[in-house]
């Protein structure tokens, strides 16, 4: 892996909407080699309030979320900024979700288990 130098991105928050322990530890290890400010919502309907009461640079958006889904996540974010980058991340994939990720306005979608390596190398394509 190249130095975490070049993943240094103090000056940038990162919205991580995810529910599952496991997955929520990792992008806290994950993150914090970063520097980046991190908020976490454990639900969609706290993804949407954190998104909108916050500066948001990037959203790493789980799609099977409890409540609101990550699907009505991404609208929401879409009618309110067009600009912010979305990585979809998800567990389980169904037919057609990747596509209809980016129809609805996400950048990249991610298929988990996600690699570290992978993981940094996405957000810094999109947070440089």
């Amino acid at each position: 892996m190249e130095k975490l130098e070049k993943f240094d991105f103090n000056d940038k928050t990162i919205l991580v909407v995810e529910d599952t322990e496991t997955s929520i530890r990792f992008f806290d290890a994950a993150l914090k080699k970063t520097n980046a400010n991190t908020l976490f919502a454990e639900d969609g309907d706290e993804a949407i309030k954190l998104f909108d009461q916050n500066k948001v640079d990037l959203v790493l958006l789980d799609l099977n979320l409890f409540t609101t889904s990550g699907f009505d996540v991404l609208k929401h974010i879409r009618s309110k900024d067009s600009t912010t980058p979305v990585i979809v991340q998800t567990a389980y994939i169904l037919s057609g979700e990747e596509q209809l990720s980016r129809e609805m306005g996400a950048n990249e979608f991610m298929s988990k288990p996600i690699k570290l390596n992978s993981l940094l190398e996405s957000l810094n394509k999109f947070l440089r």
